[in-house]
């Protein structure tokens, strides 16, 4: 809020080169910079592959947002559930755009805080156990292709998706529960990884660009001590064939 009690304005929170951007929900918007990693459709279907389970725990379960970037999953969550969401993120500038961006929405740590700090740090176990925990983690290993000045965004520099298994087991609670996103040709290497933290994959669906294609993504739920037993869940398509979102992700970005 501003001293005389009014709402935060963008005008008031933005940087230079900086953005504001509509996350079609309740009126929440959230703070970006083109010249960082944004966010896209992969961290709006992965909020709502989340949403099980969400919507209907109790208002004193914990979520932790792990390697949050823009905080667009944290905001998307906490906007559909009103959990309390903990967003971690390495990199100081984009806490700085997490936390404006509760300014902006009117919100305070009760609703989405903020933790500047490395997943894989073991000091983390101060912020206690987590229910649930998500994450949309760098897809691409560091020796592929050209690394951009968002390679930590995109490319696996300062962690792989062993060490965000690591990192989420550390968080989580027996039983409790993550929900990541990960390219489906890299598939075997993310249940791997989380079957060697003690996470054991219960849930997958795989995602296709539209109707025919090769699946792009795997949607995966992982729960910490649980035993064997996968349930694989019909594609998603995001595109029907006259290149318009199909029912299902419609709703997504308009419930």
């Amino acid at each position: 809020m501003t001293e005389d009690g009014g709402k935060n304005t963008a005008v008031d929170l933005l940087f230079e080169g900086e953005r504001v951007d509509d996350l079609q929900l309740r009126g929440l918007k959230l703070i970006q910079s083109p010249a960082a990693f944004c966010f896209g459709t992969d961290s709006v279907l992965l909020a709502h592959f989340a949403l099980e389970g969400l919507r209907k725990a109790s208002g004193k379960s914990r979520v932790a947002d792990l390697g949050a970037g823009s905080g667009a999953l944290s905001f998307l969550i906490h906007g559909r559930t009103s959990l309390s969401v903990t967003a971690i993120e390495i990199d100081e500038a984009a806490c700085s755009r997490i936390g404006r961006s509760c300014l902006l929405n009117g919100l305070d740590e009760s609703a989405v805080a903020v933790v500047n700090a490395d997943i894989r740090d073991t000091s983390l176990s101060r912020l206690g156990k987590f229910d649930y925990a998500v994450c949309n983690p760098p897809y691409f290993s560091k020796t592929c292709g050209k690394i951009s000045a968002n390679g930590a965004a995109t490319h696996e520099l300062s962690t792989d998706i062993a060490g965000v298994a690591k990192a989420a087991a550390q968080l989580l609670r027996f039983g409790g529960r993550l929900d990541i996103c990960f390219p489906a040709e890299r598939l075997s290497e993310a249940f791997c990884a989380l079957s060697s933290a003690g996470l054991e994959p219960k849930k997958l669906r795989l995602v296709q660009t539209k109707p025919g294609a090769r699946p792009y993504l795997a949607l995966i739920r992982a729960n910490r001590g649980a035993k064997p037993g996968l349930i694989a869940e019909a594609n998603l398509v995001i595109t029907g064939a006259d290149g318009k979102y199909t029912e299902e992700v419609e709703k997504y970005y308009n419930e």
